[in-house]
């Protein structure tokens, strides 16, 4: 209901309770009907338009006073501190509901530093994909699911060869940009519902759900194909990448040793000479 209305209505009310109180009074009273409505309007409203209606209520309460009573110095008197009494009132709800609004409208910012800080703790700043403490957390729940409903994982780790080189050869904000587009990379390879992270500088990992072995074989070699793309941009230091995966059948490993055994298949790749994508042999109950 609009501002607007609500006095109407308020200042309404205000006149009938005054008809109330100059036919019955004294024999029964209306005054704390009046300093109702005040307090409504002050909270609902705004503090101005209380103020404004105690007034009008303070007049009211006199004018019906008059109506049954001889005007005299207690009549005034009485007028006085009614009015009073409701502009007092007017303006201790009205502070209240300007501190309750104050209150909302902190915690309202508290909850989205919060957010924000949440986001931060499990967001890579850099690349905004997840961090690794959020794609740990993310492999323990899929492991979990997996003992329980069964389905296949695989996890892919990317490391980028000569990393270091390429910062030395040109600059950091380089190698930053290069990161950059690996993760755009990763996000773009991956299927809706895989998750990418970047684990640690040139360290990047891929959790895939219900991926084959040959699918997961794929999902590398496109990957090792558009960073050795993205790295003709900076042909002196020869930058490209090595991945390592290790495919799981239900119910598989404990994460750290899913985990271990993409590192292991990850540095196969280096040895190799990188640019290349070695895939561990899917790991299955009762394997060594």
């Amino acid at each position: 209901m609009p501002a607007a209305m609500r006095i109407l209505l308020a200042l309404g009310a205000v006149a009938v309770i005054s008809a109330l109180d100059a036919n019955t009074a004294p024999r029964l009273i209306f005054t704390p009907f009046y300093g109702l409505v005040v307090g409504l309007v002050a909270w609902h409203v705004g503090r101005p338009q209380g103020l404004g209606v105690a007034v009008a209520a303070g007049l009211a309460r006199l004018a019906s006073e008059l109506a049954w009573q001889a005007p005299d110095v207690f009549v005034a008197w009485n007028g006085v501190a009614w009015t009073a009494a409701f502009i007092a009132l007017a303006l201790v709800v009205g502070r209240a509901r300007d501190n309750g609004e104050k209150v909302s409208t902190l915690e309202g910012r508290v909850s989205a530093l919060i957010q924000v800080e949440h986001n931060f703790a499990r967001t890579d700043a850099l690349t905004s994909l997840c961090n690794r403490r959020s794609f740990i957390d993310a492999l323990q729940q899929a492991e979990a699911r997996s003992r329980r409903s069964g389905g296949a994982l695989a996890i892919a780790r990317l490391d980028i060869d000569n990393f270091h080189g390429l910062n030395e050869t040109y600059s950091r904000a380089d190698g930053d940009q290069l990161l950059r587009g690996v993760a755009t990379s990763l996000s773009l390879t991956t299927r809706m519902g895989d998750l990418a992270a970047r684990l640690d500088n040139d360290e990047f990992a891929i959790l895939l759900y219900e991926c084959s072995p040959e699918d997961a074989q794929r999902v590398g070699e496109r990957l090792v194909a558009e960073v050795a793309e993205l790295g003709r941009a900076y042909p002196e230091a020869r930058t490209t990448a090595s991945i390592g995966i290790a495919c799981f059948a239900s119910p598989g490993p404990d994460p750290d040793e899913m985990m271990r055994l993409a590192g292991s298949a990850l540095r196969r790749a280096r040895q190799a000479g990188g640019n290349a994508v070695v895939v561990e042999r899917e790991w299955h109950p009762g394997a060594a």
